[in-house]
């Protein structure tokens, strides 16, 4: 049986939304805080002790990778920070962000099983500057338990639906509401599907037209390079969420030239570099066809159903 179309324009795919905690580890401090009619400067730098910089790189890095992991496999949607997954890749990206939130987690538990003595440090450097302001700081920094619970990286998972429609027994002025809805959400999601066809040709072109420029300038090829081209097929089939198939068919192309490329062989023959950076080129030249842009999305299937 067919399953029956959530009738939103989404089908086949998902909101995903990827979420981080992270202690700032900034204490503005007053004077009323202190019980002092003049702050001292090196008070306000409390919050640098206590979270050393290298800290605070390797958890936003941490949270970057998370961020890249998902922007790989997804495109954006309506909703700021809320991305678009298709279903079928929607497993693969769920592994990543496993692997990703267990390393965030991991480095949440190093930096809290540290932090005793780094505050022990930081205690004694006030305590040497100033006799007696490291009882005044104290309360204002969380003990380990608390520090630990301000450190997260969950995602969440919302299937999308289209809206419930209004009864013959509503008023006019809800059922105007919903058109009003549905005609912002529709110039929306036409936006939405132009953004993310346009970064999907962009991806490939990137990928296609470094494989061009190295295969003409006599760059090194490696292995590695051949087989990211190779895989770019495969990704850009997964993608297609528009039914766009000019990019599919030369993408096929290259591809089957690739196959059985020898690096060594490929090194000395210049007539096989050559008829490779073509078939490069014809990817990046379909890829760079922006004119497709308003056909990909009148085709794609978008209106929420309000009859």
């Amino acid at each position: 049986m067919t399953p029956k179309s959530n009738g939103n324009g989404f089908d086949g795919l998902v909101a995903i939304q990827l979420c981080t905690k992270s202690w700032p580890g900034i204490v503005n401090l007053t004077k009323e805080d202190l019980g002092m009619e003049q702050v001292p400067e090196f008070f306000h730098l409390g919050n640098k002790k206590l979270y050393p910089a290298e800290w605070r790189l390797a958890f936003n890095r941490k949270i970057g990778e998370a961020r890249r992991d998902l922007n790989l496999n997804t495109f954006d949607f309506v909703l700021e920070w809320v991305r678009c997954s298709p279903k079928n890749r929607l497993a693969r990206t769920v592994e990543k962000l496993d692997q990703r939130i267990a390393e965030y987690k991991a480095l949440a538990d190093e930096f809290c099983e540290k932090y005793d003595t780094i505050r022990e440090e930081w205690k004694t450097y006030c305590e040497g500057r100033w006799p007696g302001s490291w009882k005044l700081m104290e309360p204002h920094y969380p003990n380990k338990a608390a520090l630990r619970a301000k450190f997260d990286m969950y995602y969440i998972i919302t299937e999308i639906k289209a809206a419930e429609p209004p009864t013959k027994t509503t008023a006019p002025e809800i059922m105007a509401a919903y058109e009003r809805a549905n005609a912002e959400l529709e110039a929306r999601c036409k936006e939405v599907v132009e953004m993310a066809f346009l970064d999907y040709q962009k991806r490939i072109r990137e990928v296609v037209t470094g494989l061009s420029v190295s295969l003409k300038e006599g760059k090194v090829i490696r292995n590695e390079s051949l087989e990211k081209v190779r895989n770019l097929h495969d990704w850009a089939r997964e993608m297609n969420i528009f039914g766009y198939k000019p990019l599919e068919q030369a993408l096929a192309e290259l591809k089957a030239g690739l196959d059985g490329v020898d690096i060594k062989a490929l090194k000395d023959n210049d007539t096989l570099k050559g008829q490779l950076a073509g078939l490069a080129e014809q990817v990046a030249a379909v890829a760079a066809k922006t004119e497709d842009v308003s056909m990909v999305s009148g085709n794609y299937k978008r209106m929420i159903d309000l009859s």
